[in-house]
């Protein structure tokens, strides 16, 4: 895991409990939220900018390379599942603090750019073991599920998935780089560019187990 653990991302955290003992005549609330509404709302036409204009070349790579996979349009995600898993052998879940708990993954993976070179992989019949809060969005994105239940509350996780992926699943994904490492350009120990940054991502994983 050479390049996984390198970015951090909170990935849909469900309604969590702020507690403070500054007093609201201390700040302005309502600004507060209104600066963050805009701070979001420019991250969120950069990265719908960039899924757009990297969308012929990822529809021209997956027509060439994986006819197989489906389009999620929204993410620029193309993906295909060749193996499910075992039924329930993973329960997805919100921790007590409120936010999304991350499992720890066993897998074996293949990481390449869309040009064909590897960037990252498990060699021979090795494994990795690490857990999912140490990853890159998209791999947050594949292993999550589309929702939680929540004391009767059905939450919006955004995941590919109605259950998540599961202990002996096999998927494939090509991502665009937002979810990615996004404008982040990656060198190994030497100091070479392994990933440039903006690079579209594929990605090859089994699950060999998740606890």
């Amino acid at each position: 895991m050479k390049n996984l653990f390198k970015i951090l991302f909170a990935f849909a955290i469900a309604a969590t409990t702020f507690t403070s003992c500054i007093k609201d005549n201390d700040f302005d609330m309502d600004k507060l939220k209104e600066e963050q509404r805009i701070k979001d709302s420019v991250e969120k036409a950069r990265v719908d900018n960039i899924i757009e204009t990297q969308a012929p070349i990822l529809a021209a790579y997956v027509a060439e390379n994986f006819p197989e996979a489906t389009l999620i349009d929204s993410l620029g995600i193309w993906y295909n599942i060749s193996e499910w898993g075992e039924e329930n052998s993973y329960t997805y879940s919100f921790g007590s603090n409120g936010y999304l708990a991350a499992p720890t993954v066993t897998v074996k993976y293949t990481g390449k750019l869309l040009n064909g070179t590897v960037f990252d992989e498990t060699e021979d019949d090795k494994t990795a073991t690490f857990s999912l809060a140490q990853v890159i969005p998209v791999w947050k994105i594949a292993f999550f599920p589309k929702s939680i239940k929540l004391n009767g509350i059905e939450y919006n996780i955004g995941g590919l998935t109605p259950f998540g992926l599961q202990k002996g699943a096999r998927i494939r994904f090509v991502s665009s780089s937002p979810w990615a490492y996004d404008n982040v350009e990656k060198k190994d120990q030497q100091g070479q560019v392994t990933i440039p940054e903006n690079s579209p991502l594929d990605f090859t994983i089994e699950v060999i187990d998740i606890k």
